[in-house]
């Protein structure tokens, strides 16, 4: 009997010190990103005529984040992207400028800006972040593949983000 109460008493302070021992997964200094995201627009974008045969509309995103590493720099996080868009139909080209913010199961941000140029390769930039996040700072080229939808008037995609960040901590 003495060796049980022992035995439960151990293993109720090895519990209590794994538990207490928790904490939130830390930002290794520098590394290498290779992300996986999806994007929905909500609601869907309706563009305005500007003229020569171009468009403009506004885009508001929900998004996913999974990190193919498992590092914790926009792993599984949700999020919401907002950008400006001018489409040239006669040209076949669009260019897209706009921010995404990220938020993880702590409620750290991260802060991106994207800059989408025809021609050029999309780029996204990591410009900071709160909590484990302060000072994040990344350069990210943007792939997108667009996805069959089953949902009328709702598109969707999946993308990828590779590139490298640095955490340029700020105090």
């Amino acid at each position: 009997m003495a060796i049980s109460h022992t035995l439960v008493g151990l293993s109720s302070i090895v519990f209590l010190l794994t538990a207490t021992s928790v904490q939130a997964q830390s930002v290794p200094p520098e590394g290498p990103v290779s992300v996986t995201f999806t994007a929905t627009p909500i609601p869907p974008p309706k563009p305005m005529p500007v003229g020569g045969g171009r468009e403009f509309d506004l885009l508001n995103q929900a998004m996913t984040a999974t990190n193919d590493e498992g590092n914790p720099v926009l792993n599984n996080m949700g999020g919401r992207c907002q950008f400006s868009r001018l489409r040239d139909a006669s040209a076949k080209t669009a260019e897209l400028h706009g921010f995404c913010t990220y938020v993880d199961k702590d409620g750290d941000q991260t802060f991106e800006q994207c800059d989408f140029l025809p021609g050029q390769p999309n780029k996204c930039k990591i410009i900071g972040g709160t909590g484990k996040f302060e000072g994040l700072q990344a350069e990210l080229v943007i792939t997108v593949e667009p996805l069959k939808s089953n949902f009328e008037g709702i598109s969707q995609v999946v993308g990828h983000k590779k590139g490298t960040y640095k955490l340029a901590r700020t105090n």
